[in-house]
């Protein structure tokens, strides 16, 4: 940590801190046993801070073994926010099994789909342009299914709790924001990208700090119990909407569940 200004560790140790503290707020108020990724997720970006103080001290930022071991640490946090988002979707939507079904497939196939255009794209220049390019594609890929999705409850009024869509809005915030980074960061790299690593190391963090000020308070009273109770398309949990939603929510549902009972069948 040597390298890095002063600046950077004080918004390193800030951002550990809050993790600590939404840490703390999910095993006291019992948030850990509804959301146990998404508790898994704060604790090892928790351990990553550690992890990279160590790596960072013992070979510095800018040599190649502690690069590529912080990018591997990264990659180990995003398959748990991958997770942890896939766990409040799914609890979001356990009342539409049918939709449910759409997101996941969706989302499996727009991840493998990035993965393999940047693998592609990149032919091994991973420690160079292709770490960027992942964790780009990954982000990009992760915003884009988080809105539709935000905007999926919206359209069809989806009962969801304050304090998910605080937690997904800012897992999209944080994507968002790491979108912009990186593709400036690349443009920059052109020329001299270590000149602005501390600026690289710094941004993502003050946007992680704003995601944590937004979970610590999403985290400060206790989960709701469940998402909206399942239950069948003609019962109460359509009559809370307007008819024509109401309508539109249920047919929805019912096609797609059709069409994945339909794809289960043995050939």
């Amino acid at each position: 940590m040597g390298s890095f200004p002063p600046y950077v560790r004080v918004l390193w140790a800030c951002s550990a801190l809050l993790q600590l503290i939404a840490l703390i707020l999910l095993f006291a108020k019992g948030g850990f046993r509804k959301l146990p990724f998404f508790t898994v997720y704060v604790a090892l970006n928790l351990c990553q801070v550690a992890f990279l103080v160590c790596v960072y001290s013992i070979w510095g930022s800018d040599s190649p073994r502690g690069t590529t071991l912080a990018w591997c640490s990264e990659c180990v946090t995003l398959l748990a926010q991958a997770l942890a988002t896939t766990e409040i979707l799914k609890v979001t939507l356990r009342p539409y099994q049918g939709i449910w079904g759409l997101v996941w497939r969706a989302l499996a196939f727009t991840s493998t789909f990035v993965v393999l255009i940047v693998a592609l794209t990149t032919r091994g220049a991973w420690v160079s342009a292709g770490w960027f390019e992942l964790n780009r594609g990954y982000h990009l890929t992760f915003a884009a299914a988080v809105i539709a999705c935000l905007l999926l409850f919206r359209y069809y009024s989806v009962q969801v709790p304050a304090a998910y869509k605080m937690i997904l809005g800012g897992f999209c915030l944080y994507s968002c924001t790491e979108i912009l980074i990186h593709t400036v960061m690349q443009s920059l790299a052109k020329k001299a990208f270590y000149a602005y690593e501390p600026i690289w190391q710094s941004a993502p963090t003050v946007s992680f700090i704003v995601v944590l000020f937004i979970w610590v308070a999403a985290l400060w009273k206790p989960l709701p119990i469940e998402a909206p109770e399942a239950a069948p398309p003609s019962d109460s949990i359509y009559q809370r909407l307007s008819p024509e939603i109401n309508e539109r929510l249920r047919e929805l549902n019912e096609k797609l569940l059709r069409l994945w009972r339909l794809e289960a069948r043995p050939q």
